[in-house]
């Protein structure tokens, strides 16, 4: 028999997973926005990776709470240094792109 607490801990196991797979599909398309801002700004994304740094609550465009992601990226410019950028989502929207000061070969 299926207990109310059977039904409970399934409902939060569900729930964690779909927030999971959200967060799989907003972390590539994060990834996709900084490759594009590598690509028009000359410099090279190292390691193809984003790393997030911080996940809290925020308010939308719309007024919704949503959940805003800060991701983390290691990039060069020159080949010799590594420098750090990152990016700011609120669901899925960017709201911050930016790159640590840097060498222009």
């Amino acid at each position: 028999m299926i207990t109310i607490t059977d039904i409970l801990w399934l409902s939060i196991l569900i729930t964690v997973v779909a927030v999971w797979w959200q967060g799989q599909g907003v972390k590539s398309f994060a990834l996709r926005q900084v490759k594009k801002y590598c690509d028009e700004n000359n410099i090279q994304l190292l390691d193809e990776s984003l790393i997030i740094k911080r996940l809290w609550l925020a308010r939308g465009a719309t007024g919704s709470v949503q959940l805003k992601r800060t991701f983390q990226f290691e990039f060069t410019s020159t080949g010799e240094h590594r420098y750090l950028g990152f990016i700011v989502l609120i669901g899925w929207k960017v709201v911050q792109l930016e790159s640590q000061p840097h060498h222009i070969s």
